[in-house]
């Protein structure tokens, strides 16, 4: 038997091998996944397969509906099973619940004004959603659905650029395997991730000299978050020093650097009452963002140190090895993602330079732009089928990195428990009008409320408290104590001196609903 058709019986042993991992309970399916993708590599690299002709653009419609239905369910499944947070979706929810209701921006996790926290008026248009169907799971299914579309705006780019829809359709694919927009994904709900198509459809706007949707598309991006304005310095930067559009690029540039400003420095600081929170990730370099960017130009080689850490290095590894390093053949296209790059590298909290974050919605779309950039050079010097074969590197990669996504798909993972049920039958006994205080992963489920927090926070406020009474002690909450005593429980917090009193109003397993006496 000959080498290609080993491999093509061991392709097959080990997609059986996975759909038994999926419906068995494997615990950890992606590494069945990732011995699939290996065999299917080697296999093309043995012999070439045929690639069937297919129409690009049923491809891309076929992926891009594929990628909504998956992540809507993915996501959804996540959230009915108690994996979703309280500061990633029930903050969101929230808020979108206060704006639909007329109530304004508010929030109270913790009680502010939302944009004291961050400016995202983009949500002002998604209210409209939420009086049909408010929720969580309608947010989730919408960010899968909006991120999917991102493709079709690949898909334009890239044929744009390369003037073949067949590339062009793979690098729409290769942005829905790539890991990076999985974990954005997956991390509950964030105004930031709605930047992602936007940006990619400016890029091609302004590729393609439509000025004024590119406008439309930048002010939208800008209203996703006030640190949006650094992928829309970016692109300015981009469209100078790469089509040599110097006026709109100067311009682009120094309207979201004046944006970025102002929100900073007094928007922001108007709602919060205090100054802008989110620079102490930044006090190794300065206070402020003048003293930021002076440090910047002033103690370069100390910054510099900041960056060249292992950890950070891992980090854009992760970034460019879905993409085959094709962004590094195309350094004038990639360059629009330096001021995001710089916000993650520089700061001192790890979760920004973490590939599968939230915060790499503002670098994804320029490592998209470059690699279909560096894949035009690459085909323009060495014509024939390198181009191609770098494509099925990039997507092997694609496919390895994102492996973890398939542990979302195993039964075991979506499928409701007695744990989970016993919490749903608690949860439905709380009042709609009461003021509860949760534990974190119950609070997305209660936030169609005015006042809801994550517990302790806030006890006294609370009227209603939910609780996860088989993980007491709780190890994250050293100074707080339960006292049960019958229906009778009793809560202190030694950091207030202070304690309340309640009643059990329902039990399901360890799911505890106390009233406040």
């Amino acid at each position: 038997m000959s080498p290609a058709r080993l491999l093509d019986a061991a392709a097959g042993l080990s997609a059986a091998a996975l759909a038994w991992a999926l419906v068995t309970g494997y615990p950890r399916p992606e590494g069945v996944f990732v011995a699939l993708v290996a065999v299917v590599s080697l296999r093309l690299l043995v012999r070439p397969a045929r690639v069937p002709a297919l129409s690009p653009r049923r491809v891309v419609a076929v992926a891009v509906a594929a990628y909504a239905a998956v992540f809507s369910f993915v996501t959804l499944t996540r959230h009915w099973t108690f994996l979703t947070h309280a500061l990633d979706l029930g903050y969101y929810v929230q808020l979108l619940w206060n704006l639909a209701g007329g109530r304004g921006a508010r929030v109270s996790l913790p009680e502010m004004h939302a944009w004291g926290d961050h400016l995202s008026p983009i949500l002002y248009p998604l209210v409209p959603l939420f009086w049909i169907a408010p929720g969580p799971e309608s947010l989730l299914v919408l960010q899968s659905a909006w991120l999917a579309l991102g493709a079709v705006a690949v898909f334009a780019l890239a044929r744009l650029r390369l003037g073949d829809e067949r590339p062009a359709a793979a690098f729409a694919v290769l942005y829905l395997v790539n890991p990076s927009l999985h974990g954005i994904n997956v991390r509950d709900f964030h105004a930031a991730a709605l930047a992602i198509p936007l940006l990619l459809a400016a890029l091609y706007l302004a590729e393609a000299g439509r000025w004024i949707p590119f406008a439309a598309a930048i002010l939208l991006a800008l209203a996703c978050r006030e640190d949006a304005a650094l992928p829309v310095i970016g692109i300015g930067a981009w469209l100078a020093l790469r089509h040599r559009r110097w006026l709109a690029g100067a311009a682009t540039a120094a309207g979201a650097a004046a944006v970025l400003a102002v929100d900073v420095a007094w928007v922001i600081p108007h709602f919060r009452g205090e100054p802008y929170s989110h620079l102490w990730r930044y006090q190794h370099l300065g206070r402020s963002l003048g003293d930021i960017a002076a440090a910047m130009v002033l103690r370069p080689l100390h910054v510099l140190g900041q960056v060249l850490t292992p950890d950070r290095l891992t980090y854009l590894g992760a970034l460019l090895a879905p993409l085959a390093f094709l962004p590094l053949v195309a350094p004038l296209d990639v360059l629009g993602a330096l001021p995001a790059l710089a916000q993650n590298l520089l700061s001192r909290d790890p979760i920004l330079y973490h590939h599968r974050t939230q915060y790499q919605a503002f670098v994804l779309p320029f490592l998209i732009l470059g690699a279909i950039g560096g894949y035009d050079r690459l085909a323009r010097r060495r014509p024939g089928p390198w181009p191609a074969r770098v494509l099925v590197v990039a997507m092997a990669a694609s496919l390895v990195l994102s492996a973890r996504t398939v542990n979302d798909l195993g039964w075991t993972r979506w499928r409701q428990t007695d744990e989970h049920r016993a919490a749903h039958t608690v949860l439905a006994q709380v009042p709609a009008a009461a003021a509860i205080s949760a534990h974190d992963r119950y609070v997305p489920h209660l936030s169609l409320r005015r006042h809801v927090t994550v517990f302790p926070v806030d006890l006294a406020k609370a009227d209603h408290v939910l609780l996860h009474a088989q993980s007491y002690p709780w190890r994250n909450l050293p100074g707080v104590t339960l006292r049960r005593d019958g229906a009778r429980a009793t809560i202190a917090v030694a950091e207030e001196r202070a304690e309340w009193h309640y009643t059990v109003v329902a039990e399901a397993g360890p799911h505890l609903l106390l009233r406040r006496q």
